[in-house]
């Protein structure tokens, strides 16, 4: 049972789901990463929301990977 709670990382909207965790990846091993799709728009909200990236600077354009969604990448690469 625990796998499917991690798997299925709720927010307020709903699940965080596969395309947030496909950008989460992208995101990882950058200081910071420039949005440039407006695909990634949905996945930022969503990870916004779960506490797994926070803005860089005022511009809105980038973002960065927090302690929590590293933490939350490492979890999903164990299966735990």
């Amino acid at each position: 049972m625990e796998r499917a709670t991690l798997a299925t990382c709720w927010t307020a909207g709903g699940p965080v789901g596969p395309r947030c965790i496909a950008f989460l990846r992208r995101v990882r091993g950058r200081d910071a990463y420039t949005l440039i799709r407006n695909a990634d728009l949905e996945a930022v909200v969503k990870a916004l929301a779960a506490g797994f990236l926070a803005w860089v600077g005022p511009s809105r354009d980038d973002v960065r990977l927090t302690e929590r969604g590293a933490a939350y990448l490492d979890r999903l690469a164990r299966v735990e």
